[in-house]
C-alpha cells in the first residue's frame, strides 16, 4: 500500500494519473474529508470549495496562492511552492503534506494532490485536484 508522506514533505512526477489515483484513494479509504479544487494557470485564480476556505481561514473561495499557504507551517512554504512551481512548467501529478496553523497554536495535517495540464497560450493550462483533511479525532 502507498506510504503518504510526513508533513513537510512532497513530490512530483510526470504526469502519472496512476499515483494521482492511488494518493486519492488512500486518503479517502483513511476517511479523510475531501474537497475538490481547481486553479486556472492562465489567471493563477484557484477555486476552492468551503470546507477548504474556512480550514484555511480565507474570506472567499476564489483566492491567489499566497492566500492558501499562508497558514500553512512556515519551514514547508518552500516545498509547497517549489512543488507547485513545477507542475506549471510541466503537465504533471503531485502530492504535498502541511500543517495548518490554527490561532490556538494547535496544528492540523492536511495533503494537497494534484494535476496539472499545460495548454497553449493564451488558455495557459490548469491545475485540478483535492484537499484532504484529517477525520475529526484523527
Amino acid at each position: 500500500m502507498l506510504q503518504l508522506m510526513k508533513p513537510g514533505f512532497g513530490t512530483i512526477l510526470p504526469e502519472d494519473s496512476r499515483a494521482h489515483e492511488e494518493w486519492a484513494q488512500t486518503l479517502v479509504g483513511r476517511n479523510y474529508l475531501i474537497e475538490r479544487w481547481h486553479c486556472d494557470l492562465s489567471t493563477g485564480i484557484f477555486a476552492i470549495g468551503e470546507t477548504t476556505r474556512t480550514r484555511h481561514g480565507l474570506g472567499d473561495t476564489l483566492c491567489g496562492l499566497l492566500d492558501i499557504i499562508r497558514n500553512y507551517h512556515e519551514d514547508h512554504h518552500k516545498t509547497v511552492l517549489n512543488i507547485l512551481e513545477e507542475a506549471t512548467a510541466a503537465a504533471s501529478s503531485f502530492c504535498f503534506c502541511t500543517t495548518l496553523q490554527e490561532e490556538s497554536g494547535a496544528t492540523t495535517p492536511v495533503f494537497c494532490v494534484g494535476t496539472s495540464t499545460l495548454g497553449a497560450p493564451p488558455a495557459g493550462g490548469r491545475m485540478q485536484g483535492i484537499f484532504a483533511f484529517a477525520p475529526a479525532g484523527g
